[in-house]
């Protein structure tokens, strides 16, 4: 535990040296797909994120999601908690569309029956967002997270394609 402060703490006083362009705040509701070891016991099902993040410049944004899904099978089931940081690149806007690229480690909690598996991965993905206004985003994105596992049963990758909503703050 105290070395995942530690990573923390580290990424969070290196993203404060860079300049802030603006503050995001968004959701996402999507399919969350288990790969692997989990995928024959337990149900692919809708998941659920919060998105908080903030604007370098209009090339990059530095952002924290915090992802939930609860998967039907297995007896008890199986929750899965993911924690990541991602740093994407903004690398095409034409008309209203903005096309990003990102990745970054993340933090990865599978509780089933009386059991805990924390796991260490990346992730990296794709967002695809329209914007709708001023500072109001609509979007998709498709992310794939790969853990390392350790003596884990059931944790093991998966991906996400959800549908994106957020607005920029001071843009």
């Amino acid at each position: 535990m105290k070395i995942k402060s530690l990573i923390l703490s580290g990424l969070l006083l290196c993203s404060t040296a860079l300049p802030l362009d603006g503050f995001y705040l968004g959701g996402q509701i999507g399919h969350v797909a288990l790969t692997g070891r989990p995928s024959p016991t337990y149900n692919n099902t809708i998941g659920f994120a919060i998105d908080l993040g903030f604007r370098t410049n209009p090339l990059l944004d530095v952002l924290f999601s915090s992802q939930y899904s609860s998967h039907t099978g297995g007896g008890n089931g199986l929750s899965l908690y993911a924690e990541t940081l991602a740093a994407n690149f903004h690398i095409l806007d034409v008309n209203d569309f903005d096309v990003s690229l990102g990745g970054g480690p993340g933090f990865y909690f599978f509780k089933y029956a009386a059991k805990t598996d924390t796991l260490f991965g990346i992730q990296a993905g794709s967002n695809v967002d329209v914007k709708a206004g001023e500072n109001l985003r609509i979007g998709i994105g498709l992310k794939y997270h790969t853990l390392f596992r350790k003596d884990s049963d059931l944790g093991d990758n998966f991906w996400t394609i959800m549908m994106r909503v957020g607005y920029q703050f001071g843009a």
